[in-house]
């Protein structure tokens, strides 16, 4: 199944945003594209019927919430931890929610943080993200911008 590929925006909060020229992607470049948007996913409580029971979705790896933490930002050690939480959470989610007759080369079978760098006042995390099947011999490698001071 083909994607639209976008780009990461942390000007006015995490957004996600189709490219100026957006084009049908699939394979390994939609497997990015369903990391990003899974990784900056918050988690979501639903009060459901009129007892009001709480449902918790744990989809997605709930980036904004974690790494907004007051505690977190200032602890550079924190940061990594919270980040590694989001990946973990973000892997979780995707392979709970893969179908079946999803290419190899757009299924997750895990990611990791490969390094932390400061761009312009904005800190991004380098995340290694592993295909089921490569499209190519080239690591598959997002930089998500997690924090904008």
């Amino acid at each position: 199944m083909a994607d639209f590929d976008f780009i990461t925006d942390l000007r006015s909060g995490f957004q996600v945003s189709l490219t100026g020229n957006p084009q049908v992607v699939s394979g390994n470049r939609a497997l990015l594209n369903h990391f990003e948007i899974t990784f900056l996913t918050q988690a979501k409580v639903y009060l459901l019927g009129d007892n009001e029971v709480t449902f918790v979705d744990n989809y997605g790896g709930n980036a904004d919430d974690l790494v907004s933490r007051p505690q977190v930002l200032n602890d550079p050690s924190g940061i990594i931890s919270a980040i590694s939480v989001c990946i973990e959470r973000t892997v979780q989610s995707m392979i709970q929610d893969q179908p079946e007759n999803l290419p190899n080369n757009e299924k997750l079978s895990g990611a990791s943080l490969l390094n932390m760098y400061i761009e312009n006042e904005t800190i991004f995390a380098q995340i290694q993200v592993d295909p089921v099947e490569t499209d190519s011999y080239e690591v598959l490698i997002v930089n998500l911008p997690v924090i904008q001071r």
